[in-house]
C-alpha cells in the first residue's frame, strides 16, 4: 500500500511536471474581422484586449505577439456587441469566431464574423421646458434641436446623446441657469429601427455673479485681479467665464497658480459667490542657461524678470544671449503692460541690439518694437506691431556693408490649439503674417511681405504621433524699391526647416572663387519660399523616442517664383530623450534629390550627401 501510495504521488508529480514542461504559451499573429461593412476594423479592435502582432515587428521581426487569452477572447465578443449597441446597431450580433493554429500550435490567427444589421435612426427631436426663461439672455426653444448632434435622419448614437447632453447644459449654463436639469426619453421603434427623442428642461432660476473673495494676493492688488476677471458682481452668471478668467489672470506670469470656483452651488443660490485663490511668484528671478547645438555651437544666454514692476502688473525684462555661431550677441529689454484699455489686451515695448552672423550676410541691427497683442479666444489671439531700427548689414556674396534705417509695420493672427508646449500629440498651431516696410521711415528698402505656417499633431496610438508642417512665404518691392534687404529675405535648410541641407543652403547659391582657387558657396536667400515636413515620432525605451521624417522645400530668387516641381527633399531619422526642459535631438538626414553646388567642394558642411543636426526641442 505503500509502495502502490508512492507510485500514485510520483506519477501525480511527474504528470504535473510534464504538463508545466511541456506546456507552450500560443501568440496571437494576427485578428481580422469579416462581413463588417459600416464599422472600419481599426475602430473593432480599438474595443478589443486581444491583438496580434503590431505593425512595427516587420522591422523588429524579434518580438513575438501578444500572448493568446480564449476567456479574454469570449468576453471581446460581448465588447464588439455592445459597441455596435452603443453605434446604434441594436440587432447586431457576432456570428462566429475561428481560430487558426500553425503547425506548432503555438501562433494563432483569429477571425471574428460579426453581423451588423440595420441601425436605428432618429426619426424626430422634441425639446419642451418646464418653465420660461428670460428673453433677454438668448434662448430660443425653438433653435436648440438646431445645436445638436442628433438630429432627424442621423445614426443613434449614445456618445452623441451624451454630447448633447452637455451642450445644451452648457448652452444654458453660460447664459445664467447653472441649474439647469436636463432629461432624454429615447422612444425605440426597433421592428422600423427607428427612435424618437424627447428632451425635457428645467432651467431652474436665472443667477447672477455674487460677491468676490480673492485670496493668497500679498503684493498684487486686488483690482488687478478684479480687471482680469473680465465680470462683476451683479452680472449673469457664466460658466465659461471661469475657465476664460483663471486664463485671463494666470497669463498676467505674476502667479504660481489661479483657482477659481463658484461656491453654495448645492444651495440653488441666486447670487453665486465666487473664490479666487492665487499664489504670488517670486517678484525678481535671475535665469542663466548654456548649451550646446550643432547650428549654434556653444551656446549661453541670461534673463533676468521683474514681475509686478512699478505695480500695474507690468513686467520688466532683460535678456542676453550669445552663441559661438550665427549670434554672437542679442541684448533686448521687454516692458510689458497687461489690460491696455482691455482685459484682452496686452502692449509691449522692446528695444533691442541682434548682431547676426549667418552664411549668407552679416548684420547688426538696433531699434525698438512695440506690440499690441489682443488675445480673442483663450487659444487665437491677433497683434499689430510697428518697429523702427537702424541696420548694418554686410552680404557675404561681395563684402559690401549697408547701412541704412528701416520701418516695418506687422499684423498677424495666431492660434493654438496643441495639448503640450515642448511634444505636442494633438491640435494644431496656425499663424499668418503681413509686413509693410518703408512706410513712416525714409529707408532704400519698401516692400511687402507675407508669410503663413501651419503645423498638425495627431495622436495614432499612445505615445506614437503623427506630425506634419507647412511654411508658404513672399515678398515684393514696392513704390520705387528695386531689391529687398538679404537679412529679410527667406532661406531654407537647417536645423529646423529641411534638414537634409545646413542652415540657409537650400535655395539659390552664388560660388566664389578666390584668388587662390579656393571656392566657396554663398546662400542668396529669395524673395518666395516652400517648405513642410511629415514626422512619425514614437516611443522606444523609457525617456527615449524615435522619429522617422521627411522634410520638402526650395526657395526662389522672384516673388511668384513658386514651383512645386523644383522641391527638394529629405529623409531621415532621428533619437530623442525626453528631460523636463524638452527633449534632446539628434537628427540625421539624407539628400534625395541635391542641389547643382551641393557637389562643390568647399569648407561649407551643407555640401555632403548628409546632416547631423544636435539641439534641444523638436524640430517643430
Amino acid at each position: 500500500m505503500k509502495i502502490t501510495a508512492f507510485l500514485r504521488l510520483t506519477i501525480a508529480v511527474y504528470l504535473l511536471f510534464s504538463a508545466a514542461l511541456f506546456s507552450q504559451e500560443v501568440r496571437v499573429d494576427k485578428i481580422k474581422f469579416k462581413d463588417n461593412k459600416t464599422v472600419s476594423s481599426r475602430k473593432l479592435s480599438q474595443t478589443i484586449l486581444t491583438h496580434g502582432k503590431p505593425w512595427s515587428s516587420v522591422i523588429l521581426f524579434w518580438k513575438s505577439g501578444p500572448q493568446f487569452d480564449e476567456d479574454v477572447l469570449l468576453q471581446d465578443l460581448m465588447r464588439v456587441e455592445r459597441f455596435y449597441q452603443r453605434e446604434g446597431y441594436l440587432q447586431a450580433h457576432v456570428k462566429d469566431y475561428q481560430l487558426q493554429y500553425n503547425r506548432k500550435r503555438d501562433r494563432v490567427k483569429i477571425t471574428i464574423f460579426v453581423e451588423e444589421g440595420k441601425p436605428m435612426q432618429v426619426e424626430s427631436v422634441e425639446v419642451a421646458m418646464s418653465d420660461s426663461v428670460d428673453p433677454s439672455r438668448g434662448i430660443d426653444i425653438k433653435k436648440l434641436p438646431g445645436i445638436l448632434i442628433l438630429k432627424e435622419g442621423k445614426r443613434y448614437r449614445e456618445e452623441d446623446l451624451t454630447l448633447d447632453h452637455a451642450k445644451l447644459v452648457e448652452r444654458f449654463s453660460n447664459r445664467g441657469y447653472p441649474y439647469i436639469d436636463a432629461k432624454v426619453k429615447p422612444i425605440l421603434d426597433e421592428a422600423r429601427h427607428r427612435v424618437r427623442l424627447e428632451w425635457r428642461l428645467n432651467p431652474g432660476p436665472l443667477c447672477y455673479f455674487g460677491d468676490i473673495a480673492i485670496i493668497g494676493n500679498e503684493s498684487v492688488a486686488n483690482d488687478v485681479i478684479l480687471r482680469g476677471l473680465g465680470f462683476r458682481t451683479g452680472r449673469p452668471f457664466v460658466q465659461s467665464r471661469l475657465t476664460d478668467a483663471q486664463s485671463q489672470v494666470y497669463r498676467l506670469e505674476l502667479f504660481q497658480f489661479v483657482s477659481l470656483r463658484a461656491m453654495n452651488l448645492d444651495q440653488r443660490s441666486q447670487n453665486i459667490p465666487i473664490e479666487v485663490r492665487v499664489r504670488e511668484a517670486v517678484p525678481r528671478t535671475l535665469k542663466l542657461g548654456v548649451g550646446y547645438g550643432s547650428e549654434e555651437s556653444i551656446r549661453a544666454s541670461a534673463q533676468w524678470r521683474h514681475r509686478n514692476f512699478l505695480g500695474g502688473a507690468r513686467i520688466l525684462r532683460m535678456l542676453a544671449k550669445h552663441s559661438t555661431k550665427i549670434l554672437p550677441v542679442q541684448l533686448q529689454l521687454e516692458l510689458s503692460q497687461p489690460y491696455f484699455f482691455s482685459n484682452k489686451n496686452d502692449l509691449l515695448f522692446k528695444p533691442f541690439f541682434t548682431w547676426q552672423d549667418e552664411s549668407s550676410f552679416d548684420a547688426k541691427r538696433a531699434g525698438l518694437e512695440a506690440t499690441l497683442n489682443r488675445q480673442v479666444t483663450r487659444r487665437t489671439n491677433v497683434f499689430f506691431s510697428p518697429r523702427v531700427e537702424h541696420n548694418r548689414v554686410r552680404g557675404k556674396t561681395d563684402s559690401v556693408t549697408v547701412e541704412t534705417n528701416k520701418s516695418v509695420l506687422s499684423a498677424g493672427v495666431r492660434r493654438n490649439s496643441t495639448d503640450q508646449l515642448f511634444s505636442p500629440t494633438r491640435g494644431h498651431i496656425s499663424i499668418f503674417v503681413a509686413e509693410e516696410a518703408g512706410r513712416f521711415l525714409r529707408s532704400e528698402f519698401k516692400y511687402l511681405k507675407f508669410y503663413t505656417e501651419h503645423r498638425f499633431f495627431k495622436q495614432l496610438h499612445p505615445g506614437h504621433v503623427f506630425a506634419a508642417r507647412i511654411f508658404a512665404g513672399a515678398m515684393k518691392p514696392i513704390r520705387g524699391s528695386i531689391a529687398n534687404p538679404i537679412e529679410e529675405r527667406f532661406f531654407s535648410g537647417g536645423n529646423y526647416s529641411v534638414r537634409g541641407w545646413g542652415r540657409q543652403f537650400l535655395g539659390p547659391l552664388q560660388l566664389n572663387v578666390a584668388t587662390d582657387g579656393t571656392r566657396t558657396v554663398v546662400p542668396l536667400g529669395g524673395d518666395s519660399a516652400i517648405e513642410g515636413s511629415f514626422e512619425y515620432r514614437h516611443p522606444i525605451y523609457k525617456e527615449f523616442t524615435g522619429a522617422g521624417f521627411l522634410d520638402y522645400g526650395n526657395v526662389w530668387q522672384t516673388w511668384d517664383g513658386f514651383d512645386l516641381l523644383d522641391l527638394h527633399y529629405a529623409i531621415g531619422y532621428g533619437l530623442r530623450y525626453n528631460t523636463f526642459i524638452g527633449p534632446i535631438r539628434i537628427d540625421v538626414a539624407w539628400k534625395l534629390n541635391k542641389q547643382p553646388l551641393d557637389d562643390v567642394v568647399s569648407n561649407n558642411r551643407s555640401n555632403n550627401r548628409y546632416q547631423i543636426h544636435f539641439s534641444i526641442g523638436q524640430a517643430f
